[in-house]
């Protein structure tokens, strides 16, 4: 959504300070159908996005075949920002935040998994934290109150770049089925609470962009987030593994 929404700005005449290349290393279980349906999209926007002479010079849109771990060595070390973007209290802790951040990547992203303990360590001006905690989408998930649709309704960014989904261009390089099957799963449902934090993460993410702008004090990050890595080493996770869950008493 963000892509769209940064492509109808570009169309729009409103320009990056920065060109800016978005790559995605996606794959989807065969039963996971919105999965494929966000891919499918990607795919077009790529299409779309990379062939449009007006758009190209400051927007491109990567889609990482078949993503693995030799992929990943060569892109991780390249990369400026690391997007974990999880719905807060929805996604166990993963390792590549932590790998993004020992190559010097900043992370963008919700107080979710590793991020929380990221942001413990490297401080809020060396991170870029959006969205709301886990206990407010614990509420809501409790008390069925979101509906996406209210969103979607009072926001016009939103409106524009769900509608995009499902609109003439998309349609023109894209499979109907997927691309509304994927309108109507946000519209109508939207499990992962997608629109609320949208406004939110446009900010940041322009955020981090201007700070980019300023190579010393982006490298002074770069070298905090770096610096502050070695506490996911596996000595260390195993040892406090040790003392707090498998007491095996052999731990120094």
């Amino acid at each position: 959504l963000y892509i769209i929404h940064k492509y109808l700005e570009i169309k729009s005449g409103i320009i990056p300070e920065k060109p800016v290349t978005v790559i995605f290393g996606a794959k989807a279980a065969p039963a996971y159908v919105i999965a494929k349906d966000i891919i499918h999209l990607i795919l077009c926007l790529q299409e779309l996005i990379n062939k449009d002479e007006q758009v190209n010079p400051y927007l491109r849109v990567v889609m990482v075949e078949n993503y693995n771990v030799s992929k990943a060595a060569q892109l991780i070390p390249a990369c400026d920002i690391s997007e974990q973007i999880s719905l807060a209290s929805k996604e166990a802790s993963g390792t590549g935040n932590m790998k993004f951040m020992l190559n010097g990547a900043l992370t963008l992203g919700t107080m979710d998994g590793a991020n929380v303990e990221i942001a413990d360590l490297v401080g809020k001006d060396n991170i870029y934290i959006f969205g709301e905690d886990s206990e407010t989408v614990i509420d809501r998930y409790a008390q069925g109150s979101y509906v996406s649709r209210d969103y979607y309704e009072k926001d016009t960014a939103l409106k524009e770049a769900v509608d995009f989904i499902v609109g003439r261009e998309m349609m023109a390089v894209g499979d109907e089925e997927h691309l509304t099957r994927l309108y109507n799963e946000l519209l109508n449902k939207d499990w992962f609470m997608t629109f609320p934090d949208f406004k939110d993460y446009i900010a940041t993410r322009e955020k981090a962009y201007h700070d980019y702008n300023d190579r010393m004090e982006w490298a002074e990050k770069m070298l905090v987030n770096i610096a502050k890595a070695g506490f996911f080493s596996s000595d260390r996770t195993i040892e406090q593994y040790d003392q707090e869950i498998w007491r095996t008493g052999t731990s120094k």
